[in-house]
């Protein structure tokens, strides 16, 4: 007795209406024979749509109680008593509520009209493995709630759950992007530009580069998009490198350029002590960074619209192999000591780019432009590249969860940053299928 009602305090406290709406989603009751607190026998013809609104849980389901047929809604509740304490007695929007169905009926519920509602108590037909599981992924603290029961569905739901993932991913880049969009007043190339740059700050020096991108109009770069010199200048001189004396006779050069440009079209130039450089590799330093930015800049003008005209995967990443490569001591602007370093961007970087920064904006041009082949070409892109090689797609495959191209481990940090992280397991369908799992 005591260890019944210990377990049954248990179930209560980790008990959460959204395992309630799980357990009538994923039609577990379907299996029972099921009977009302009235001793009526229910048949569940239809669960009804989810409600994410106010009002009922479920909306339109059909039920059958001896022989009458019953269409209307559902509300699902801890305890029965939570009807009241919803306050949903007076509130003509649950007056069609057909069932109340509920884990434990602690109280006789009534309608607005004082009629008793038909009530149906969850807590004798639930699974107690069903409810030890549910309170294991509540209490579980590690990076993936579900990794002491962790099992997979099969392979065919496994790759379409993935590849809903993809573009729930795809989805909130573009969310992102839309808003930067905007603030271009839809200029697709300016928005481009800023993403492309943000892209070359990742996320120590994102902010920063942004700001260069702001202070450096498109407009002025295309006049001078003949010179490498001249885009090295602007880019160096934008970033706040040149503000003192330097002694390197190139880059004494450049900052001459500079000041000049600066006069002619107006510049203001970004403080230089917002660059940072700590915990960072020589060839990830700002400086670096910024040179091969100029470089892209200088091979590829109008670049958003070469993009779009691209098809072929190979094609794209020819693009933003940077052929114009100047060897320069840069160690005299940042007093970090290294030498001269290439600002050639390596295939991994390249196709990083393309996966974080081309694909979701072409998906977005598609997507607002109703162009269904432009969202296709961007997802194909996507299939074609190489599994990315990080801690989460690493832990992923300790799982047995291997990655097969850049569009399932973009999934997999999807799940892993969206689902697991918030223990969205009732949505995902590996938490599914580990609840269901016996």
């Amino acid at each position: 007795m005591y260890l019944s009602n210990f377990l049954y305090c248990v179930s209560i406290i980790y008990m959460k209406e959204e395992l309630l709406h799980f357990i009538w989603l994923s039609k577990i009751l379907l299996k029972h024979e099921l009977v009302l607190v009235n001793k009526k026998r229910v048949e569940i013809l239809n669960i009804g749509v989810l409600n994410h609104d106010a009002g009922p849980d479920f909306f339109n389901a059909k039920i059958k109680i001896d022989q009458e047929i019953l269409v209307g809604n559902i509300e699902i509740h801890i305890k029965a008593s939570d009807w009241i304490s919803h306050k949903h007695t007076n509130d003509k929007k649950y007056d069609n509520v057909i069932l109340h169905v509920v884990y434990e009926n602690d109280n006789p519920i009534f309608d607005s009209n004082n009629l008793p509602i038909l009530t149906l108590e969850l807590k004798p037909y639930l699974d107690p493995k069903l409810l030890n599981k549910y309170k294991i992924l509540e209490q579980q603290q590690s990076v993936i709630p579900c990794e002491p029961i962790f099992s997979l569905p099969n392979e065919f739901k496994l790759n379409n759950w993935l590849h809903r993932l993809v573009f729930e991913r795809l989805e909130k880049k573009c969310d992102r992007i839309e808003v930067l969009l905007k603030a271009n007043n839809n200029n697709w190339e300016q928005t481009f530009y800023v993403l492309t740059a943000q892209y070359f700050g990742q996320k120590t020096n994102e902010q920063a580069f942004e700001w260069l991108a702001k202070n450096l109009p498109l407009q002025v770069i295309a006049k001078h998009k003949d010179k490498l010199s001249q885009i090295e200048a602007l880019v160096l001189g934008i970033a706040g490198f040149f503000d003192k004396e330097l002694k390197n006779d190139y880059l004494k050069f450049l900052q001459k350029e500079y000041f000049h440009l600066q006069k002619k079209y107006d510049l203001v130039s970004i403080e230089k002590e917002i660059w940072k450089f700590g915990k960072m590799r020589p060839s990830n330093f700002p400086t670096i960074r910024l040179m091969q930015f100029a470089a892209l800049l200088y091979q590829s003008s109008h670049l958003f619209s070469k993009v779009l005209a691209i098809e072929n995967i190979k094609d794209l990443q020819e693009l933003y192999q940077l052929k114009h490569i100047h060897l320069i001591h840069l160690s005299e602007l940042s007093n970090h000591d290294f030498d001269a370093i290439k600002t050639d961007l390596g295939k991994s970087a390249i196709n990083t780019i393309i996966i974080n920064t081309v694909v979701p904006i072409v998906f977005l041009y598609g997507k607002l432009r109703f162009d269904e082949t432009k969202c296709d070409k961007a997802v194909n892109w996507l299939e074609q590249l190489k599994p990315e090689n990080n801690n989460i797609v690493t832990f992923w495959e300790s799982l047995n969860i291997k990655a097969q191209n850049a569009a399932q481990t973009q999934a997999l940090l999807q799940l892993k940053n969206e689902y697991c992280a918030n223990k969205k397991c009732l949505n995902c369908e590996i938490g599914f299928h580990v609840l269901n799992n016996n």
